[in-house]
């Protein structure tokens, strides 16, 4: 799935992660001197606009990671909304917990198998955040 997740690789997910909230949310929401939804609505809002005008990147493995990039940090702070930003380290530390589980779990028991990707979706169907 993620080439075997390991700690370098969750630790800079991590402190992605908490950047996009301490930085992306927090610190620009003061700035704007918006409250933390305002802030959501305002990035979401940009990076769907950019999202509508990516397809004019030539290059396309740039643009397809552009397009990850914008749609991960779009979704994380999606989940952001859903939940208490004060307490967005345990967000953190459950989004590095939930790949990492993805990861483990795939190459424990699913790689090589027939119905390999349905049944590791199976299992991230079980996982909450």
């Amino acid at each position: 799935m993620f080439c075997g997740f390991n700690e370098k690789m969750l630790k800079g997910l991590n402190e992605f992660n908490e950047g996009l909230v301490e930085h992306g949310l927090m610190f620009n929401s003061k700035k704007n001197n918006e409250s933390i939804e305002q802030a959501i609505r305002r990035e979401i809002s940009d990076m769907t606009r950019l999202l509508t005008e990516t397809h004019r990147i030539d290059d396309s493995s740039k643009r397809l990671m552009t397009e990850g990039l914008v749609q991960y940090v779009m979704y994380f702070f999606m989940l952001m909304r859903k939940k208490n930003v004060k307490e967005y380290k345990d967000v953190v530390k459950n989004i590095g917990e939930y790949f990492k589980k993805m990861d483990d779990k795939y190459y424990s028991d699913f790689n090589g198998k027939p119905e390999d990707m349905r049944a590791i979706v199976e299992f991230l169907n079980e996982i909450k955040l």
